[in-house]
């Protein structure tokens, strides 16, 4: 379904198509470090206890964010079955042992290059640990991380199911390749972003892919804002990823 849903009618179809009964996982936490190009990458795994492999879905902070805001989503994909990193990328949070990410520093930029290969790596990472299922494999991207898994996927294949909070550099070369990819896309902002560039961005999703998803709901919050002035989103951003993974 491609076109524009406030939250309380996504949520109304999720229990109608889907339910909402949880799992009782019994989740277990645990702190990792992934090294990749100099950077030491501080994240939380999250792993259901099932005897079956299980899907994995990785966490991307925004610009100036980290990975903690993840922690309710985490608990929910835990909950429906799906393991989770949550991920504080290069400059970030706890991942800062090369340098820390400032806005509008002179330095900004530079610490950001090659995000796309932190990605890659946790993806890597997560394919690597026993029991989880490798081809199950989804990504939520904040921001300016919406585009660096696009080109993390560009460049070494795609996962099955990626979802971006306000991407609002999200790039003409990443829209047209959508439809091509093969996997699910679900693409979210706030109605009242003050972005300019989000309002067009989505109107060429609409444009231009017959599959992608896009929903916007209430606020002007931006990112992983999102999920603290919806709390209803991370549930159903769970139960999402539950049925395309």
């Amino acid at each position: 379904m491609n076109g524009t849903f406030n939250s309380q009618k996504i949520w109304l179809i999720a229990v109608v198509l889907f339910g909402l009964s949880a799992v009782p996982a019994n989740p277990s936490e645990t702190r990792v470090i992934i090294e990749n190009e100099g950077w030491k990458l501080v994240g939380d795994w999250t792993m259901p206890k099932f005897k079956q492999r299980v899907p994995a879905v990785i966490l991307l902070n925004k610009a100036n964010g980290d990975r903690q805001v993840y922690k309710r989503l985490a608990q929910y994909l835990g909950e429906n079955g799906i393991a989770s990193l949550r991920l504080d990328l290069r400059g970030h949070g706890e991942s800062i042992n090369r340098g820390k990410f400032v806005p509008f520093q002179e330095n900004s930029v530079e610490v950001l290059t090659n995000t796309d290969q932190d990605i890659w790596a946790a993806i890597r990472y997560v394919k690597s640990i026993k029991g989880v299922a490798r081809e199950r494999i989804g990504i939520v991207g904040a921001s300016y991380s919406g585009e660096e898994m696009a080109i993390a996927a560009r460049k070494n294949g795609y996962a099955k199911a990626y979802a971006a909070l306000s991407p609002g550099s999200f790039s003409e070369e990443s829209i047209i390749a959508i439809d091509h990819s093969g996997a699910a896309w679900l693409f979210i902002k706030s109605a009242e972003e003050r972005a300019r560039t989000l309002k067009d961005f989505f109107s060429a999703v609409r444009q231009k892919s017959k599959t992608a998803q896009t929903l916007e709901v209430a606020g002007d919050k931006h990112a992983t804002d999102i999920l603290d002035s919806n709390t209803e989103l991370a549930e159903m951003l769970a139960v999402w990823f539950k049925y395309r993974l």
